[in-house]
Formats: structure tokens, sequence, C-alpha cells
């Protein structure tokens, strides 16, 4: 190999470090734009609090609660807000986006979803079912478990051996902080 040709494979080496370092920046950057950076125990308080206030009928806070767990891809929050929207509990009353939101739960096949996702498509008139699927093929494309990185898994809070609860937990960054999906409003789509 002659000198020149050293040369070039420097430049190109180069180069290509600096086209991978722009690209890494760039993911960096979209990254930055659909994930929050947040302590863990924050996001479990804002699961916590969001469920206290829909007890406490504190619709406005637990609609707001739980829309941004939901965006993050918790299932319990996603079923919870379909819930809201069907009920009109803390934001006007929406059939389509309510059973967008459940069927979204449902992507986890826990059987209370996925039994409540089938009785609403049941009662959604047939001409209209094309409507409230598309509704629900966008929620999913935007907060399913593929588009949040999230990890669910069923669970047994009581200590029996009926798995009664879905538990989710979003990606960590490994410093004890979570990485959780922002909400996004589908107009912008």
């Amino acid at each position: 190999m002659g000198i020149g040709n050293g040369r070039q494979m420097k430049k190109n080496t180069l180069f290509a470090i600096f086209l991978w370092g722009l690209g890494t920046c760039a993911l960096q950057a979209m990254d930055n734009a659909a994930f929050e950076r947040l302590p863990a125990d924050k996001y479990e308080d804002m699961l916590r609090e969001g469920g206290l206030a829909y007890d406490h009928k504190d619709y406005a806070r637990a609609f707001e609660l739980t829309r941004r767990t939901a965006c993050a891809g918790d299932k319990t929050s996603q079923a919870m807000l379909g819930r809201m929207y069907l009920l009109g509990q803390g934001v006007t009353r929406d059939d389509f986006t309510g059973y967008a939101w459940i069927k979204l739960a449902a992507e986890f096949k826990f059987a209370d979803y996925t039994s409540l996702a089938r009785k609403l498509e049941q009662a959604i008139a047939p001409a209209q079912r094309a409507q409230a699927t598309a509704r629900a093929d966008a929620l999913r494309k935007l907060y399913g478990i593929a588009s949040t990185n999230i990890s669910c898994r069923g669970a047994s809070p009581h200590g029996v051996y009926i798995i009664d609860a879905v538990v989710c937990t979003p990606s960590s960054d490994g410093g004890g902080q979570v990485l959780m999906h922002r909400c996004v409003d589908l107009a912008d789509k």
C-alpha cells in the first residue's frame, strides 16, 4: 500500500466516523423529541396519583395524569383513559376514542381488556367500525408496545395465583431514570 492510499483510507475513516456521529446525534434528537427522561419514582407517582384522583372523582386531574402514562404505553392507564372517554369523565365523551384506547390496552392480551374491547366492537355499527378501527390503529402506531419500548407483564398483586393486573415499565436509561414516551396530538399526524 502506498502513502497516498494510506492517507485516503484515513480520510475515508474520518469521514465515516463523522457521518456516524451525525447519525447518532440525529437519532438522539429524535429520541429526545419522542421520549421524556424522568426519575422512575416520579413515573410511579404519576400512576398512583392518577388512580387516586380517579377514585376521588377529580376527573380532570385523573385525565391529565392518566393520559401521560397511557401515552407512555402503560396498559392499565390506556384502559382507564378509554373508560374516561366512554363515560365523559374529565374529557368530552368520545366513544370511538374510548374504544381505541381500550383496544390498544388489549394489545397485551389481558382478558379484562380483550373482552371489553370485543364487547365494544360488537356494539359499534358496522358502517362505523372502519372509523373506530382506524382510530385504534393510529393510537397503536403512536403508543403501542413497539413504539413506546415499554415492558409489560401479568401480575398477581394480592399474592394469589390468579393474574389480575398488568404492570408495565418504561425503558430505563440505567441511571434511575425512565424514558417515558410523550403524548402526540393526533391532529398533528
